[in-house]
């Protein structure tokens, strides 16, 4: 076992982040503060095939943004409330660093010692339920950490979080390279998703996936249906921002929906990079609302766009925003369809049903 700790946020830094606080801490963190809440901590396990990042330190682990070989293990996070600013935190409409924290990470050198931990980890929670978080574009290894750490924390202990971490560059301006090195990923996520199935059962596993990490799911279950897998693979799929071709979508639906026994698509009018997209691929993206909301038979639409933007971007609204923040855990934590959720309020078009996020609620 190799091991690093490394800072993610410096108290150095706090008047410069609080110029920038729309695009810092989130809502969950906001209402622990004002509470006066202590230190805490998650794990989470990851599985990766980015590069292995040599450093002079052999117990420091570090991976970039190259492609490499499948490697496994957890970072562990603990997060430290700043006190003098928990209070600001929680009355300001937009976001304020309310916390530092510090990263561990560990690889666990054997894939089969690192599987039996995952599974004494999920079978000791009281639903034995997993999820699989898949990040987006523009995500370094940390970066993705610490979103797979916040969705662990707001599911406080009804699920583990698993982290599938691709090699992404972690820069925006890399937006070809890290389509080229998702789609690259799509076999071993595709082994990724069948192992966890064969292990756990598919109605335990669900996957969480951002951006276009969602794309990425898709490819491997497509992938998985060709090769004849039985399906369902995984449980409920929540696609998040899905920076993926609406029409294509679509037209593929009918070939991987038998593989999930659920799908749910969070969209946004206000997502900037998916405007972005649209504009560098040509056509409309599956994550965007407004005039070109999805709306379609097997998958239920929760549209965030009524419940404001929050972070400067309005792409990441699963971490930054309270509403959705908090319809998620509902959704992940307990499996309650849209109808059954109190964030929601159902709406209309061309005959079938979606929902909008209308206020903020408590995971």
């Amino acid at each position: 076992m190799a091991a690093s700790n490394q800072p993610m946020r410096h108290p150095a830094f706090i008047v410069r982040l609080l110029a920038l606080a729309p695009l810092l801490i989130p809502s969950a963190t906001r209402a622990q503060e004002a509470e006066g809440a202590q230190t805490t901590s998650a794990k989470i396990f990851f599985v990766t095939n980015r590069d292995r990042v040599e450093v002079e330190d052999p117990l420091v682990v570090r991976f970039g943004g190259l492609r490499g070989s499948p490697s496994f293990g957890t970072c562990e996070i603990e997060f430290k409330p700043i006190p003098i600013l928990g209070d600001v935190a929680s009355k300001v409409p937009f976001y304020v660093p309310s916390e530092t924290s510090e990263m561990r990470i560990e690889a666990q050198e054997s894939a089969q010692a690192f599987w039996d931990d995952v599974s004494t980890e999920v079978e000791s929670t009281s639903t034995a339920q997993v999820v699989l978080f898949v990040h987006g574009y523009s995500f370094d290894f940390e970066r993705g950490c610490e979103r797979a750490a916040e969705v662990q924390r707001s599911l406080a202990g009804a699920a583990t979080v698993l982290m599938f971490t691709w090699p992404s560059n972690g820069e925006a301006t890399d937006y070809v390279p890290d389509l080229a090195d998702l789609e690259w990923s799509v076999p071993f996520l595709a082994e990724v998703l069948e192992q966890l199935a064969d292990r756990f059962g598919q109605s335990r596993v669900h996957v969480l996936s951002h951006s276009l990490g969602a794309r990425g799911v898709m490819l491997a279950l497509n992938r998985l249906q060709a090769d004849l897998v039985d399906p369902p693979v995984i449980g409920r799929w929540v696609l998040l921002a899905p920076d993926i071709d609406s029409q294509t979508f679509v037209e593929l639906l009918p070939r991987f929906e038998p593989m999930a026994e659920s799908i749910t698509l969070y969209v946004s009018s206000s997502d900037t990079p998916l405007k972005v997209s649209h504009r560098l691929n040509g056509s409309p993206r599956l994550g965007e609302a407004g005039e070109f909301l999805t709306v379609v038979k097997g998958v239920e639409t929760i549209d965030v766009s009524p419940a404001g933007r929050y972070q400067i971007l309005g792409h990441e609204y699963f971490f930054f925003h309270p509403g959705v923040a908090g319809d998620l855990a509902v959704l992940l934590g307990t499996g309650k369809a849209a109808a059954e959720r109190p964030a929601l309020r159902p709406q209309s078009k061309n005959g079938l049903s979606y929902w909008e996020v209308v206020e903020e609620i408590e995971p």
